[in-house]
């Protein structure tokens, strides 16, 4: 085990943190717990997000196939063919862990700039909407619904809100270890190198397929998994909603917010904005509809102008001197 990793498991306010989030059942209204569920979704989303479009500076808008994968997919073929939901997950992460790979294959063969990655992964998306609204076996338009009688852990159902708060923690946990652990590996350092100059670290010897097949296999498996978690607690799969490229532009926007390649960041910016979003959408979505798209937008300008770095990173660097200051007079 790597220190950084090692420091990331012990991080004291982490599992307070995860402490509190589990003491919600028993002092938060349903309404509310659910927002929590909804959150620690979107901040599995931005990790596995992170991994891509942070650490190796690729900004890929195809991650709604990935999750769509693990929403749609995954769900056609339990419903349809019968097949464990649990056994469609892992075939399904495989699938799109496949598929980025892929698409790291594409970027890497044509020596895509970051502009191009991202409208070649934004057509992804695209066809990947319409393949899934035009499929009478994966829903069409009208989505899928899980039928109430399936229950049972066996079938991939966690039962009460309770259950689902669990399954979403613990999930965004995995993806918080799995980012920090690649941040304090060679694997880490790589992508560092060749999304801050691509050129000097092929001349040094980095592989850069390898390497960003490899962050984008996991970062796919990840955000498939995640998919089939969120379809799963929904109970109605809607294709607009979960394979659609606003889905993934919300998560890029978060997890710029937060601050790009440190775990905390988009798990920060998830935690609060995604809670302030619904909130703000119960209390005036009647009225003003769609105004935490305009908060993020604001945000966006705000961060970009002020902390370009993103909101973490920027209080971090602003709270060490202080830090620098108690350590020397301790």
């Amino acid at each position: 085990m790597t220190p950084a990793f090692g420091a990331a498991l012990r991080t004291p306010w982490l599992w307070l943190a995860a402490i509190v989030v589990a003491s919600f059942p028993w002092w938060l209204s349903s309404y509310h717990l659910g927002i929590a569920i909804l959150a620690l979704l979107y901040v599995s989303l931005a990790l596995a997000w992170n991994i891509v479009g942070g650490m190796a500076g690729q900004i890929s808008l195809a991650h709604s196939v990935f999750i769509g994968m693990g929403a749609v997919l995954a769900t056609a073929l339990n419903l349809r063919l019968g097949i464990n939901l649990w056994l469609g997950l892992l075939l399904c992460a495989v699938g799109a862990a496949i598929l980025g790979v892929f698409l790291a294959l594409l970027a890497s063969r044509f020596r895509l700039a970051h502009l191009s990655f991202a409208l070649i992964t934004l057509a992804f998306a695209e066809i990947g909407e319409l393949v899934v609204t035009g499929s009478d076996f994966l829903g069409g338009a009208s989505g899928l619904y899980y039928p109430k009688a399936a229950s049972g852990l066996m079938q991939f159902n966690f039962g009460s809100s309770t259950g689902y708060l669990f399954a979403a923690l613990l999930l965004a946990l995995i993806c918080l270890f799995v980012n920090a652990a690649i941040l304090a590996s060679p694997l880490g350092y790589y992508l560092r190198a060749l999304r801050d100059n691509e050129n000097a670290a092929q001349a040094i010897g980095i592989p850069i397929l390898r390497n960003r097949a490899i962050a984008m296999a996991i970062s796919a498996a990840l955000s498939s998994v995640v998919g089939t978690l969120y379809a799963r607690y929904l109970g109605f799969v809607d294709p607009t909603q979960l394979a659609s490229p606003t889905l993934v532009i919300e998560i890029v926007l978060i997890a710029t917010i937060g601050g790009l390649g440190t775990p905390w960041g988009p798990l920060v910016a998830a935690a609060v904005l995604v809670p302030a979003g619904e909130l703000l959408r119960g209390k005036f979505g009647g009225v003003l509809p769609g105004l935490h798209y305009f908060l993020y937008g604001v945000l966006i300008i705000v961060v970009v102008l002020t902390s370009p770095e993103g909101l973490v990173p920027r209080l971090a660097s602003l709270l060490q001197p202080a830090r620098r200051k108690a350590g020397g007079t301790s």
